[in-house]
């Protein structure tokens, strides 16, 4: 019987994705094949419908249609006054995403998804500001038509023969809570259109001969059914495998990549064929060594390309390899694709370039993989990539010509002098011309070189002699194979270089990521945390970044790290640029919704820098702002590994408050179990004390007069006792909490240490005086800065622990010394003497000596850690040493006091 047990992982997975869709808005879509079919009004009645529902609605932007039926459904609906902008000498009402967040409420219609917005909204495009209102917990209607599709273009651009220039992405549609496809027959559309219900009179002619032509109409129709019905199909298989293994193998799409201008014609149509395989897709770009994109339009198209990927879903996968058909088939071969997609160009053959078709070289790498070709016949006529950097021309160059050709012809002039033959003296100077390709900075010199090469050896050593002229037959021969040889030596020598380069960088950039993990993993603090990861990106990107420390969406400290390859006055001028309030803003946004933001997104895309979050344990806990331009957008791989040291980032970030967490988890711990200890001894030295005062005075209160004067002296002594000791005891308590709280006040002023001293012992229990109590202190007159009520009650508790402890008629001295500019106070007993493992622990609280411990002695083990409190207050450390040869010694030092004898 088949195993349809859910896999722990899938269970992970999905109650993960049940929580981060928990606190998020729903997006439903009201989708239609053409204008007219009655998206607005269908929406502005479901609208109606959930306000009958108590649903709390409200009109964020509704296009101004002449539709009466439309424009009455508008009526006892709140409406937000739109944003009014203008952008070139006009005026344009767009939706107020900030009136909207400010009214909160359930649900929010908005007309035309795929509206871009005008500058200077913050989202470029109208899903942007819907993506935000869903982050945020609001739920949204909204209309959008099946030409908009990003996947879809192309296909309706085949069919209707119009380029629609608005796109969403197609995630929008896949992730939408419902999609309520609105439709009517093809002839009904036409017909409303004459009736001038769509368009008004002057556009319909125009209409009906371009975009609603029938056939368009019912080609349209068909791919809005088909695609919602793949839509919710694919909806229902998620949701009915996503507990259950799936033993179908799951297609995997490649696509080749480029900044050719029809290349996002074969990414569009991978992510369809994707999607209708319910498979996967990789863009595979193929970056040839030491070329870069060629001209700017083509990077930016490129860059384009990339973006276009990831919003249909792809992953972009960036190699370096001078055989694009060899890299696609090693590619496939070892990632497990299933089809590769590609692009077939209507380039005619030359006699300069061989009709070498990319399909048949493939056929030949990976023959039993299946092939799908894409029609490209808008393609750009042949450029050769690069070539304007390789015709590049340094006259630096001509002189590290003449040198090595010098050198060269004086080595084939003392080898001709010796008699050496002529074709070794040919390999000196194609050694010269390998030498010069490797030195020298563009590919003419390596043509020029290979020529001069010929030149100078026809001149030195060929028959006439210093004359350009040949007389043997075989010189032609030798002077062409001579130029060739050299010429492809010096090709092959050129590229070896540029792919080495290519490779240390590559190195470069991924050890950066590897130390990054290693340094992140050794950072003790947060602050070290943030200077390894920000050095990292920065020495990655090559650009200076800033790092803004947020708290509650607030940015509360910004540190600005520089990069070594720019001047400190560029330095200044980048780190001024973040000062700027509207880049403080983009940061706090990116912050607010957890999302990166400003160059290079759509999102703020007209910022000074690229700004992404820091995210840990759900929180952003800082913003990472790299100066990037339009210009010099980050390519794709440090864009891959960018994203992997903020995540790294992050990872250190979260094992910080984790470790931090579980400290405080520790020392709450440890705090319980003080209060555990504190209530267990109070329960015991509270009671003792308390019922022996209890018995003694019911002895004399019922026995007064049958006991004599002796016992009821020895009583009254007992009760006095156990009452000081429990004044002594709440004194103790008291203190404690008055330093936890910091509300104990400090009084410093010069006091005579005997006089502290003589006070202190009046406030001890003497037990009987059992004990011998000594005072010495030297000299006589002795001054020491203090606080006299506290260290009195220092030199109590340590005394008392000193009666406690010791055995009767044990010697306790109290002494006082000065020592340069302080004065040492020790408390020396006679007694056992305290042993090495308490001592350890002797000033914690609650902490007693075990040993010696009985129910006569009892304490809660506060003294001694009081003592501690109030001494280091004082500026000093209470210490413990062993007494020669028995007993124990505490001491402590206080700044030595001066009177002024003339007031």
């Amino acid at each position: 019987m088949e195993d349809r047990r859910p896999s722990p992982e899938a269970i992970l997975a999905k109650i993960k994705q049940q929580e981060k869709g928990a606190g998020a808005g729903k997006l439903k879509i009201f989708l239609g094949y053409a204008a007219g079919v009655g998206k607005t009004y269908a929406m502005l009645d479901a609208a109606h419908e959930a306000k009958k529902l108590g649903v709390d609605v409200v009109i964020g932007y509704v296009e101004p249609h002449a539709r009466p039926e439309t424009t009455a459904l508008l009526e006892g609906l709140e409406m937000i006054p739109t944003k009014k902008i203008t952008y070139k000498g006009k005026i344009f009402e767009e939706f107020d995403i900030d009136a909207v967040l400010e009214r909160q409420p359930g649900l929010v219609v908005i007309d035309e998804l795929a509206h871009s917005n005008m500058p200077p909204m913050r989202h470029l495009k109208r899903f942007g500001d819907v993506e935000e209102l869903l982050a945020k917990g609001i739920h949204i209607y909204t209309t959008v038509n099946i030409q908009h599709i990003e996947s879809l273009h192309d296909l309706v651009e085949e069919i209707t023969g119009v380029k629609v220039r608005e796109h969403i992405p197609d995630y929008l549609i896949d992730n939408a809570a419902q999609i309520k496809l609105v439709d009517i027959e093809p002839e009904d559309l036409i017909q409303r259109l004459k009736e001038g219900k769509i368009y008004r009179a002057a556009q319909v002619e125009k209409a009906m001969e371009h975009f609603f032509r029938k056939p368009n109409l019912v080609a349209l129709r068909e791919i809005a059914l088909r695609r919602t019905a793949d839509t919710v199909y694919h909806k229902q298989s998620l949701e009915n495998d996503s507990l259950t293994h799936n033993a179908q193998v799951e297609d995997h799409l490649l696509v080749g990549i480029s900044s050719s201008p029809t290349n996002a014609k074969v990414i569009r149509t991978a992510a369809r064929l994707s999607q209708a395989l319910h498979g996967k897709f990789t863009a595979l770009y193929v970056q040839k060594a030491g070329i870069n994109n060629g001209s700017d339009a083509n990077s930016e198209r490129l860059q384009q390309h990339i973006k276009l990927t990831e919003q249909l879903g792809g992953n972009v996968v960036t190699v370096q390899e001078e055989d694009v058909a060899a890299a696609l088939a090693n590619y496939a071969r070892m990632s497990g694709v299933t089809k590769l997609v590609i692009g077939r160009t209507a380039t005619k053959a030359h006699w300069w370039r061989p009709n070498v078709k990319i399909v048949d070289r493939l056929n030949e790498f990976v023959p039993n993989l299946g092939l799908y070709i894409v029609p490209d016949q808008e393609n750009e006529p042949m450029r050769f990539q690069g070539m304007e950097m390789q015709l590049k021309f340094d006259w630096i160059d001509l002189l590290k010509m003449a040198i090595i050709f010098g050198v060269a012809s004086i080595i084939g002039v003392l080898f001709f002098t010796v008699g050496v033959s002529e074709a070794n003296i040919v390999t000196i100077y194609i050694l010269g011309v390998l030498v010069l390709a490797m030195w020298s900075t563009g590919w003419v010199v390596s043509v020029i070189s290979s020529l001069v090469a010929v030149l100078i050896f026809n001149f030195l050593f060929t028959e006439p002699r210093f004359s350009f002229e040949a007389y043997h037959w075989d010189y032609p021969m030798t002077f062409l194979i001579m130029f060739i040889s050299g010429l492809i030596t010096s090709s092959l020598t050129r590229k070896v270089k540029k792919q080495a380069i290519s490779a240390v960088r590559k190195s470069y950039r991924t050890e950066v990521l590897l130390e990054t993990n290693r340094k992140l993993q050794h950072a003790k603090s947060l602050e070290e945390i943030i200077t390894e990861g920000m050095t990292q990106i920065v020495k990655l990107v090559e650009k200076p970044a800033v790092f803004f420390d947020m708290a509650d969406q607030l940015i509360m400290k910004k540190e600005y790290f520089r990069t070594n390859v720019m001047t400190d006055a560029e330095n200044k001028a980048m780190e001024a640029l973040f000062d700027n309030v509207n880049e403080r803003g983009v940061a706090t946004w990116g912050a607010s919704n957890m999302q990166a933001a400003g160059v290079s997104t759509d999102t703020f895309p007209e910022a000074n820098a690229y700004y992404v979050p820091v995210v840990s344990g759900g929180n952003v806990e800082g913003i990472v702002g790299i100066a990037l331009t339009k210009e010099a957008p980050l390519p794709s791989f440090e864009r891959h590994i960018l994203d992997a040291i903020i995540n790294e980032f992050s990872f250190a970030l979260d094992k910080w408050y984790l470790q931090k967490s579980n400290e405080e988890v520790a020392r709450e711990a440890e705090l319980e179990q003080m209060r555990a200890n504190f209530l267990r001894s109070i329960s015991h030295d509270l009671r003792t004390p308390l019922t022996s005062i209890s018995g003694n005075a019911d002895i004399l209160l019922s026995s007064g007069e049958q006991i004599d004067e002796t016992q009821k002296v020895q009583l009254y002594r007992d009760m006095n006792n156990n009452a000081k000791w429990l004044v002594q005891m709440v004194e103790n308590l008291l203190a404690v909490s008055r330093l936890d709280g910091g509300e104990l006040s400090i009084e410093m002023q010069p006091e005579l240490v005997e006089d502290i001293m003589q006070e202190a012992l009046l406030h001890v229990m003497h037990n009987g005086n059992k004990h011998r109590i000594h005072c010495r202190v030297e000299p006589e007159l002795l001054f020491a800065v203090m606080d006299a009520r506290l260290i009195i009650q220092v030199i109590i508790n340590i005394v008392n622990n000193a009666l406690t402890y010791t055995p009767t008629g044990s010697e306790i001295i109290l002494s006082a010394q000065e020592v340069g500019d302080h004065v040492r106070i020790c408390i020396t007993d006679n007694g056992l003497g305290i042993s090495d493992t308490i001592k350890a622990w002797l000033f914690e609280p609650f902490m007693t000596d075990k040993i010696y411990r009985s129910d006569s002695r009892r304490g809660l083990g506060l003294g001694l850690s009081l003592c501690q409190a109030i001494v280091k207050v004082h500026g000093s450390e209470l210490t413990v040493a062993d007494n020669v040869p028995t007993g124990a010694i505490f001491s402590f030092m206080l700044e030595k006091g001066v009177v002024n004898v003339n007031e």
